[in-house]
């Protein structure tokens, strides 16, 4: 089973601090791999990241960064990659307009994609799309809007969010499945079930604290030639729930060897 590491909007508000300290327990846990969010990606801050990548042996595997920042400034976003090592970018989420500005700005920016794909490339760097729910909304033509970003690119790879899929009432290895050799990269979030009134409502939690079934999701993931899977988790104690993530992960790396 892969190798699993840490989306640093985890641990944004430790790693706004101090980006070594916020690494240090990460680093002690045995996790390497990053996936750095939440960052201004500052020329700054990409030598600063290095000098943790030379000295700790970490890797960035992917950076994740807002829309308005791939689009408006790429060629800050391709020097931090080139100073840090990196060779992959995410879009984090669609465009606020494309939620809520109608489904002309959605094709929209469907259109620009690959042509930013494209751009990214001339520079070694794989670009990606990171989905939440909103892509798994119906448009007026009886598709979603995740099944409009498949077919309307080529170029572009994705990352799997476990979380929001399965919120969305979609298994995430369905999805996984779908996305097949486009897929970039992996989220793993689990989703856990408690009652608020007479209602059932989902939350994100820590691997092992919920329904979904990691094992299974990990291993169709790798199948399809998945390059990372890292932790994520909206949380109050960080550190706490990367841990218990991350060792019950381990555990099932042991169970399937």
């Amino acid at each position: 089973m892969m190798d699993v590491g840490v989306q640093t909007f985890t641990i944004r508000a430790a790693q706004r601090r101090s980006t070594e300290n916020a690494y240090l327990p990460l680093i002690k846990l045995g996790i390497r791999k990053l996936e750095i969010s939440r960052m201004d990606f500052s020329e700054k801050n990409a030598i600063a990241v290095r000098a943790l990548v030379d000295k700790y042996g970490i890797e960035v595997a992917s950076l994740q960064v807002k829309p308005k920042e791939v689009f408006g400034y790429p060629e800050k976003i391709i020097k931090f990659c080139k100073i840090t090592g990196c060779t992959r970018v995410v879009i984090s989420m669609l465009p606020f307009k494309c939620i809520l500005g109608g489904e002309k700005h959605f094709f929209e920016f469907l259109s620009t994609l690959d042509p930013q794909c494209d751009l990214y490339a001339e520079h070694g760097i794989t670009l990606a799309y990171h989905h939440h729910n909103w892509e798994y909304v119906t448009l007026s033509s009886g598709k979603m809007r995740m099944d409009e970003l498949l077919d309307r690119t080529i170029k572009l790879k994705f990352v799997h969010d476990t979380y929001w899929t399965a919120k969305c009432g979609i298994d995430p290895t369905v999805q996984i499945e779908r996305f097949g050799a486009r897929l970039l990269g992996v989220h793993l979030r689990d989703l856990a079930l408690y009652k608020k009134g007479l209602d059932v409502r989902a939350r994100d939690a820590a691997l092992g604290d919920g329904v979904l079934d990691f094992a299974k999701i990990a291993t169709v993931a790798e199948r399809v030639g998945a390059e990372y899977l890292v932790i994520e988790q909206k949380t109050d104690t960080p550190y706490a729930d990367i841990e218990k993530s991350y060792t019950y992960f381990k555990s099932l790396t042991e169970v399937s060897e």
